[in-house]
């Protein structure tokens, strides 16, 4: 059976990465989608029959960007607790086995 070897210094790197993924997505794209942002402000779809076609599309669009946005957030937010977590579990379960041997040692 192969051993299972937890890395905290890819947990660190990876949880990082994740930070900077969720950093972007809180600072940069979901500012621009707020109303009156670059994002956030409905196009000028004029007058034509077609227009309100256009207008409900985008509307839709608008919409389904902006909760995907959200849920990714919610992932991203759920991915560094989880990493945050096994990293804390990683030190304790190590700082216990480093007690048992150090009470072995003693006991020889």
């Amino acid at each position: 059976m192969a051993k299972r070897v937890l890395d905290p210094e890819a947990l660190r790197k990876y949880r990082n990465i994740t930070q900077a993924q969720l950093d972007f997505v809180e600072d940069v794209l979901i500012p621009k989608l707020r109303t009156g942002e670059v994002l956030g402000n409905e196009p000028g779809f004029g007058l034509l029959d077609s227009s309100e076609a256009a207008r409900e599309s985008y509307k839709v669009y608008h919409k389904q960007t902006w909760d995907n946005l959200q849920d990714l957030r919610k992932n991203l937010t759920g991915i560094i607790k989880t990493l945050n977590d096994s990293a804390d579990l990683s030190e304790e379960a190590e700082e216990i086995n480093v007690d048992e041997t150090s009470s072995y040692e003693n006991d020889l």
